[in-house]
């Protein structure tokens, strides 16, 4: 039999980072979490938790913590429904993978009314939409907004549709660097705005359609959408960023796009298959969001 106790130390130290924070969070000493642990792994038979930096969970480890989440979300979901009174509901937190751009395109604002009415909180993890997915085959979140169309296992899987990205920049920073148009030699010399560090969409668009690798163009990094875009409306980059973004300064004259830079990303929501109430209800939720900000996506 599993000890959810042991294994919600486990958990705890990976959300946290840190056996000294897990510990303050879990009212415990370092030393009693660091023996929680080790017990886990002495009935186990196996290393479940890498002492790397940062922490990380072995292939069993992820597979114990993805049960004990699901575990967690269903017995929060009997708690409500055991309830005698309304009153003394309490919130229930979903653990979710979401993409940057939906987030600046106003994903929790269009959500709010549905995540009130579940009494529902999000603990958002934010990363690229094409790395969300190892998000949730790790079972570090229970549903993500990913690229990719193919279930995980154990997994359901809705198509949301596809957001339509476009190459922009200031007339006065197109003047100063694109004069001549889009090429390898024009990119090499401009300064982009990219997001994070990992393959983003701009920079998979630069190495498949002008053959330019990472270190072969200048760029600042930057890991939030929002200070993205600014620093394209700044002049002091041009950016790959969501058309519904942009559409704003680019009526206004403020800003000029580039389609050679264009791109439609298709999305998908991915969630457990075994869904409690409120995460079937944050999944509508995302639907209707979709079908006011997204494209249908187009078959193949």
């Amino acid at each position: 039999m599993l000890d959810y106790k042991l294994l919600d130390a486990l958990d705890m130290v990976l959300r946290c980072g840190s056996f000294e924070a897990a510990a303050k969070r879990l009212h415990l000493t370092p030393s009693a979490i660091s023996q929680r642990i080790r017990q886990l792994e002495e009935r186990h038979g196996e290393v479940l938790l890498r002492r790397d930096t940062p922490l990380s969970a072995t292939p069993t480890g992820e597979k114990l913590l993805a049960h004990v989440r699901q575990v967690r979300a269903l017995e929060g979901e009997l708690s409500e429904q055991l309830r005698a009174e309304p009153a003394s509901s309490s919130w229930l937190t979903l653990r979710v993978g979401v993409n940057a751009d939906t987030l600046a395109l106003g994903l929790l604002p269009a959500l709010a009314l549905a995540l009130g009415e579940a009494q529902l909180l999000l603990d958002c993890v934010v990363d690229d939409e094409a790395y969300t997915l190892d998000l949730l085959r790790s079972g570090e979140v229970s549903g993500c907004i990913s690229t990719q169309a193919g279930p995980v296992a154990g997994c359901g899987v809705i198509p949301l549709g596809s957001m339509e990205y476009i190459g922009v920049a200031t007339p006065g920073f197109s003047h100063d660097y694109f004069s001549a148009g889009l090429s390898s030699g024009t990119l090499a010399a401009a300064p982009a705005a990219v997001f994070g560090h990992k393959e983003s969409l701009h920079r998979r668009l630069l190495r498949e359609r002008w053959g330019l690798l990472e270190g072969q163009y200048p760029c600042h990094v930057i890991p939030e959408s929002n200070a993205l875009f600014a620093a394209a409306q700044a002049g002091l980059a041009y950016a790959v960023v969501p058309r519904q973004q942009a559409a704003a300064g680019l009526a206004a004259g403020q800003l000029q796009a580039w389609p050679e830079l264009a791109a439609n990303v298709p999305l998908y929501w991915h969630h457990w298959a075994r869904q409690t109430r409120p995460a079937r209800a944050l999944g509508a939720a995302l639907q209707a969001f979709a079908q006011q900000h997204l494209q249908p996506v187009t078959a193949q």
